[in-house]
């Protein structure tokens, strides 16, 4: 693996896998509670934000991979939470949580989440997931339904397939040079950095930042996904949001967006790195799909109303 320490052109090539990457907005975030529940031998990070007692389906946020709640949600959660309340879970090996000798799995990810809303006694959820985070929502959609009352999946593909072909040959040969098409996708050695940030109080250490992206790296050529059959299936109000150069070509999500009856969204001039900054696009269309959702939460429903 190439040693995320050197050039500005070696981060560049560093992070050719780690198409999982998060967001880079961190306004500083005021928080409600925090701690940690336990799964298996794991201590997952959490917070909440508002009151899980409000009688109001909450809002779950899944960062991307190599993110954290604030660098993925940073511009989205204080608008969130001042409508409902929120939960928000950094995943194995990410921010706060530490890391495992296992490898990473979108099943371990969904078990430890789950832990999460079970510690917090929460029995259902609006989730929002970003990247890497987009791809466990539609996991738990597909697996844990009769968790989610809405699903909210941002620049989320089907599979290494359904990404930008640039990219998926990127992850397959990591070594390889990035092509310029590619180039002009990825993070700057500056992103890089605010990346390695979120990891400075890790309990494993910074150095966590490193053997996580180790892992991430094989876990996105494994066989993750899910087959049109298996999306077919899910049957959650679902919202697919993507940008118009994002690492995900806009017909990959239309395609399952048509499988899952999802609502679809094509945010112009947007990418990856800069989609979840784009809070005030994406908010009403978080709204849109919770309110059209049918949930039956009026009193959740009626704080969204504009004048």
């Amino acid at each position: 693996m190439m040693n995320l320490t050197s050039t500005s052109r070696s981060c560049k090539g560093a992070m050719q896998a780690s198409v999982l990457v998060g967001a880079m907005a961190t306004p500083a975030l005021a928080q409600d509670t925090e701690g940690r529940a336990m799964s298996g031998d794991l201590g997952i990070y959490y917070q909440v934000h508002g009151d899980l007692g409000s009688g109001t389906v909450p809002i779950l946020v899944l960062h991307g991979g190599m993110g954290t709640i604030e660098a993925d949600f940073g511009a989205l959660l204080p608008s969130l939470a001042a409508r409902r309340p929120v939960i928000g879970v950094e995943q194995q090996g990410h921010g706060r949580t530490g890391g495992r000798d296992t490898p990473v799995t979108l099943a371990a990810m969904r078990a430890d989440t789950l832990a999460v809303l079970d510690a917090l006694d929460v029995e259902r959820v609006h989730v929002v997931g970003f990247s890497m985070g987009g791809m466990l929502a539609l996991d738990l959609g597909v697996f844990a339904p009769e968790r989610l009352a809405t699903l909210t999946a941002i620049s989320a593909s089907q599979n290494l397939d359904g990404m930008h072909r640039a990219i998926a040959e990127m992850n397959r040969n990591p070594q390889a040079s990035p092509s310029p098409e590619a180039l002009k996708l990825l993070p700057s050695e500056e992103d890089f950095a605010r990346m390695r940030a979120g990891f400075a109080d890790n309990p494993d250490g910074p150095e966590q930042f490193q053997r996580t992206f180790a892992q991430l790296q094989a876990f996105i050529v494994t066989d993750w996904g899910w087959s049109d059959e298996e999306l077919a299936t899910l049957a959650v109000p679902t919202l697919l949001a993507l940008g118009d150069t994002d690492f995900i070509p806009v017909d990959h999500a239309a395609h399952m967006a048509a499988l899952i009856g999802a609502q679809l969204a094509v945010l112009p001039d947007t990418t990856h790195l800069s989609i979840t900054s784009r809070s005030d696009w994406l908010l009403p269309l978080i709204d849109h799909r919770i309110t059209t959702a049918g949930t039956g939460d009026a009193a959740f429903d009626r704080k969204w109303d504009r004048p």
